[in-house]
C-alpha cells in the first residue's frame, strides 16, 4: 500500500500544480497585482475616470445604433470593464460597446426582440472562448488588413446613414443605404430646423475641442487642461445640450426629438430570456436559426477588432491571442446575464487610456464603477439627451474607422490589394459588413491560393565556363512550395520551355521549395524519366533533405538525377556532352566515366548515398548530393 500511496500522492501534487499554472496563465490579474504600487492606483483612477467619462455618452449612442435603448449600453460597458480586469493582457484595451458591434447586431437582430441582442451576445460570447481555448487565433489571420480596412470603413459610411434621421429629425423607415438616401430625399422638406440646428452645434463643438490638445501652450497645466477638455468632448456636450433640454422643457417644451425615459438602477443578473410573440414563447432553437450567419460574423470580427487593438498596445509585450479570446469570451458571455449587447475594444478608448498614463488593467474598475454611478444616479437625466447630439457623437467617433489614406498607397504599392479593400468596401456600403466580409474573404483567399497553384516561375538559359568553354543549360526555378494544385502546372510549364529552347539540359533549382506532396513528386518522377531516358537530361539542385526522401520514397530513383549545389552545374552538362557523344557513336574512349554509368553506379550503391547524405547533415546544409 506504501508505494500505490506515494505514487497517488506525487500524482495529485502534479494535477494541483498543473491547476494552478493554468490558473495563473488564464486570470492575468494573478501576474501583476502583487507588483501594483501606490503610485499605480492614482496613474489608474486618473485614467479609469476619464475613460468612464468617454464611454458612458458613447454607450448610450451605441445602444442607439443598435436599435436598443440606452441602458443596454450602459450595461454593456460596466460589465465589459469589471471583467476584462481579471482576464485581460493589454492595459490599453476597454471592453465595451463598439460602433461596429452595434451595426452588425442591427444588421442581424432588425424588428426582432431585444432579447435577440442580448443572446447573440452569449452566442457571441460562446464562440470567442472556444476560439481561445482552442488556439484558433490563426483563423483571425486570413483577415488581411486590407480586407479590414474596407469594411470598417464601409461602417462609417453606414454608420454616417443611419443617423441622418436623427441629425435633421426625420422618420425614415429604411436601413440599407440606398434606402435611406431616397427616403431621405423624398422627406427634405420635413427637415426640422431644431434638430438641424442641435447637429450642426455639436459638430462644431467636437470639431473644435478634438483639436485642443493640439495646441502649442507652453504651460503644463494649461496643456494638461486642453488635454482633459479634448478627451471630455463627448461627456461635456450631452451635459451642455441636456441642459438645454431640461431648461426648454421647464419653460415651454423642447422644439428637437430627445432620448425619452431611462430606468434606474443595475439590471437583474439572470441567464437570457425567451421572448414572446403574442402567446407563445420562443425556443432558443428558433432564436439561433433567426439570427443566422450572425452566429459566427459577430465573434469573428470581435476577436479581429480585440486582438488588433492589443497588437496595437502591446509595445514589446507578447500577445497571447488565445487570452485575448478567453477574456473577450468571458466579457460577452457575463454581459448577456445582464442584458448586455455584443462587445469588443475601441480604438478610441485605448487611444483615451494611453493617453492617460494607464498603468494596468485595473482602470476598468474605475471606468466601470462611473458607469454604475451614472445608472444609480443619473439616469432620470439622461432622458434630456437631444438624438441630434448623440449622432453627432456616433458620427465624430465612426469617422475615425475612415481609412481613406490607405488607397493611394495600395495602388503605389499592390494594384490587387487596392481593388480587393475597394470592393470590400463598395461591397459593405451597399450590401452589409457581412456581405463584404464573406465575399472579401474568398477572394483574400483566392489570391493566397493562387500563389501556390500558380507559382511564379524563373525561367532562363545560363552558360557556364567548362575547361574553357561556355556550356549552356535551360535553368528553372519554381517559386514556392509545389503542391499538387500547382504540380501540373510546373510540369507544363517546363515542357513548354523546353520545346522553346530544345537540346538543352535543363537544371530545375529547388532552394525556393520547402516541401512537396505525393501528386507532385509523381509528376517529378514523371519528368524526371521522361527527360533521362532521352538525349536531354532534366537534373534537381538544391534540395533539402525532406523533399530528398519524399523523392526516395514515392518515386523510381533511377531516373533520380540530383546535383549537390549549382557550382557543380557545370559538371552535368559535361555528362550530357558525353552522353550525346556515346548516342552518336562519335567517341569510342571515354576519359571519365559517363552519366548513364555513373547513374547506374549511383543506384547500385546504396551505401554511399547514406555516406553523402550523412555527410551533408554533419555540414548541416540543407542540399543534398544523391552521387
Amino acid at each position: 500500500m506504501g508505494p500505490l500511496q506515494n505514487t497517488s500522492s506525487v500524482s495529485t501534487e502534479n494535477l494541483s500544480s498543473k491547476a494552478k499554472k493554468v490558473l495563473y496563465k488564464r486570470v492575468h490579474i494573478l501576474q501583476w497585482l502583487p507588483k501594483y504600487t501606490k503610485k499605480d492606483v492614482l496613474a489608474d483612477f486618473i485614467s479609469g475616470l476619464t475613460v468612464g467619462l468617454t464611454m458612458m455618452p458613447q454607450s448610450i449612442a451605441y445602444a442607439g445604433l443598435a436599435g436598443m435603448a440606452p441602458q443596454y449600453g450602459l450595461y454593456t460597458a460596466f460589465i465589459g470593464s469589471f471583467t476584462y480586469v481579471f482576464f485581460g493582457t493589454v492595459k490599453e484595451v476597454s471592453i465595451g460597446p463598439t460602433s461596429l458591434m452595434s451595426i452588425l447586431s442591427f444588421s442581424y437582430t432588425v424588428g426582432k426582440p431585444v432579447e435577440y441582442v442580448i443572446l447573440l451576445a452569449f452566442i457571441a460570447g460562446v464562440v470567442e472562448l472556444l476560439m481561445g481555448i482552442l488556439k484558433c487565433g490563426f483563423l483571425v489571420d486570413f483577415i488581411s488588413p486590407c480586407l479590414t480596412s474596407g469594411f470598417t470603413s464601409a461602417t462609417t459610411l453606414i454608420i454616417t446613414m443611419a443617423q441622418l434621421k436623427a441629425l435633421f429629425g426625420l422618420k425614415i423607415k429604411s436601413h440599407d443605404c440606398i434606402g435611406i438616401i431616397k427616403e431621405f430625399f423624398q422627406k427634405f422638406h420635413d427637415i426640422k430646423l431644431a434638430d438641424t440646428i442641435v447637429s450642426i452645434s455639436c459638430f462644431v463643438f467636437l470639431i473644435a475641442f478634438k483639436q485642443l490638445p493640439k495646441l502649442k501652450v507652453k504651460n503644463p497645466s494649461v496643456k494638461k487642461l486642453l488635454w482633459f477638455l479634448g478627451i471630455s468632448k463627448n461627456a461635456l456636450i450631452v451635459l451642455i445640450t441636456s441642459m438645454v433640454a431640461f431648461y426648454m422643457e421647464t419653460n415651454g417644451g423642447v422644439p428637437f426629438s430627445i432620448t425619452g425615459n431611462v430606468p434606474k438602477g443595475l439590471p437583474d443578473f439572470s441567464f437570457p430570456s425567451r421572448p414572446k410573440i403574442g402567446n407563445e414563447t420562443v425556443g432558443y432553437k428558433e432564436m439561433i436559426d433567426s439570427l443566422g450567419s450572425g452566429v459566427i460574423v459577430v465573434p469573428v470580427v470581435a476577436v479581429l477588432a480585440n486582438v488588433a487593438i492589443a497588437k496595437a498596445y502591446s509595445g514589446e509585450v507578447i500577445i497571447d491571442a488565445s487570452q485575448e479570446m478567453i477574456s473577450l469570451g468571458l466579457c460577452n458571455i457575463l454581459g448577456s446575464f445582464v442584458k448586455a449587447m455584443p462587445s469588443c475594444g475601441a480604438f478610441t478608448r485605448s487611444a483615451v487610456a494611453s493617453s492617460s498614463d494607464v498603468r494596468s488593467p485595473l482602470q476598468g474598475i474605475y471606468s466601470g464603477s462611473v458607469i454604475i454611478l451614472a445608472l444609480s444616479f443619473l439616469a432620470p437625466y439622461f432622458r434630456y439627451i437631444p438624438k441630434s447630439t448623440l449622432a453627432a457623437v456616433l458620427i465624430t467617433a465612426a469617422s475615425s474607422l475612415l481609412d481613406y489614406q490607405i488607397f493611394p498607397v495600395l495602388w503605389r504599392t499592390n494594384k490587387m490589394d487596392f481593388f480587393l479593400t475597394l470592393l470590400t468596401f463598395i461591397l459593405g456600403s451597399l450590401f452589409g459588413v457581412e456581405m463584404a466580409l464573406i465575399i472579401g474573404c474568398v477572394c483574400n483567399l483566392t489570391v493566397l491560393l493562387k500563389v501556390w497553384f500558380r507559382p511564379k516561375i524563373l525561367a532562363e538559359t545560363r552558360i557556364k565556363g567548362v575547361n574553357g568553354e561556355s556550356r549552356q543549360y535551360l535553368y528553372i526555378k519554381p517559386e514556392l512550395g509545389l503542391y499538387y494544385p500547382g504540380a501540373d502546372y510546373v510540369s507544363e510549364y517546363i515542357k513548354k520551355m523546353s520545346k522553346q529552347i530544345p537540346k538543352l539540359p535543363i537544371i530545375i533549382d529547388c532552394c525556393n521549395i520547402i516541401r512537396i506532396d505525393y501528386a507532385a513528386a509523381k509528376t517529378l518522377e514523371i519528368l524526371l524519366k521522361t527527360y533521362n531516358e532521352n538525349k536531354r537530361s532534366l537534373v534537381m539542385i538544391n534540395l533539402s533533405l525532406e523533399i530528398l526522401e519524399t523523392m526516395r520514397t514515392v518515386t523510381d530513383t533511377e531516373y533520380l538525377e540530383l546535383c549537390f549545389s549549382s557550382d557543380t552545374v557545370p559538371e552535368i552538362i559535361v555528362d550530357v556532352e558525353e552522353r550525346e557523344a556515346l548516342l552518336n557513336g562519335s567517341k569510342t574512349e571515354m576519359t571519365k566515366p559517363s552519366l548513364v554509368d555513373r547513374r547506374k553506379s549511383s543506384t547500385r550503391s546504396g551505401g554511399s548515398r547514406k555516406q553523402s547524405t550523412h555527410r551533408s547533415e554533419e555540414r548541416k546544409l540543407s542540399i543534398y548530393d544523391f552521387e
